[in-house]
């Protein structure tokens, strides 16, 4: 199955006391890079979906491609800056199922350009890996002087793996990071995490708690003891979170306290489908942008045509 899904997120910081997320959200549905067109109305965030980790079957078109894209500001002297996350399913990065070798590559590369082309300050992935779980250091693959927070998750006794990663321009300081397994079984999943400063200062947060998630079908049972290392108290109020959720937006809040604690989102877009290719067979509303920051906004977003079906 292939899914992409692009999001453009603007987000309004006051320097003081209230913070405003206003999120312009986009998913590309299979065009090239380049050829996303403009974001649409109010609405949410978009996403993908992944097999077990012990998995057969399913072809190249399983690729599962999400990216989204935002655009933050803080009102006091503006802080602009564009996110976009990226889910690839695991048969393009290691070649299975009918990928070709080639895949990979293809999909790192329109990365880096739709990276590019949006002018992204922070990049999360899932499942684009060398192997099964080392994920791909985008600033190997021309993001030269990003910072990389990488996810690995190898579960005991083998079943494969699951990678998942985030990336910083130069002008956002990474001030620690981490990341592993969401659980000890074949559902395993893996988070990447890290402790950021902003460019400027965001009302309320000494720092940001980011996370690149990809939940498992069931509950989450570890990492939880990884982000409190890293983020310390920024995940009170101060942490937000992207990636495949597994579980529509109402069902969010549970997996959300199993590994970041500290108050509960006050926001989780979309609620809308983004998967999977071909949608005859397949359906899924599982992939979401979260946030605890108070007084978040949700702008809008728009799901686009699939980028890779002949893989």
């Amino acid at each position: 199955r292939e899914r992409s899904a692009r999001l453009s997120s603007a987000v309004a910081m006051p320097a003081l006391s209230e913070i405003a997320l206003l999120l312009l959200v986009g998913a590309l549905r299979g065009v090239a890079a380049g050829d996303a067109s403009e974001p649409a109305a109010a609405a949410d965030l978009a996403g993908s979906r992944t097999e077990p980790l012990l998995r057969k079957g399913g072809g190249a078109s399983g690729a599962n491609l999400t990216n989204r894209i935002g655009e933050v500001a803080v009102l006091d002297g503006p802080l602009e800056v564009t996110t976009l996350f990226w889910n690839v399913h695991w048969q393009c990065s290691v070649a299975a199922s009918g990928a070709s070798g080639a895949c990979k590559d293809r999909a790192a590369s329109a990365l880096v350009d739709l990276v590019r082309g949006a002018k992204a300050r922070i990049v999360a992935t899932v499942e684009l890996s060398d192997g099964m779980s080392s994920p791909v250091d985008l600033s190997t693959r021309g993001l030269d002087d990003w910072a990389h927070a990488g996810g690995s998750c190898e579960p005991p006794g083998g079943g494969g793996g699951d990678s998942a990663a985030l990336a910083f321009a130069p002008e956002w300081q990474v001030l620690s990071s981490g990341g592993g397994c969401l659980r000890s079984d074949f559902d395993t999943r893996a988070f990447a995490v890290a402790r950021v400063a902003p460019p400027a200062p965001v009302a309320g947060c000494a720092s940001l708690c980011v996370v690149a998630i990809h939940a498992p079908h069931s509950e989450i049972t570890k990492g939880d003891e990884e982000v409190a290392r890293v983020c310390g108290d920024s995940v009170q109020r101060c942490t937000v979170a992207m990636g495949d959720w597994n579980v529509p937006a109402s069902g969010v809040a549970p997996l959300w306290s199993a590994l970041i604690g500290g108050d509960l989102p006050n926001l989780a877009v979309p609620d809308e489908r983004t998967c999977c290719f071909p949608e005859s067979t397949h359906y899924g509303e599982f992939d979401h942008l979260v946030t605890n920051i108070p007084g978040t906004k949700d702008l809008g977003f728009e799901v686009m045509p699939y980028q890779i079906l002949e893989e």
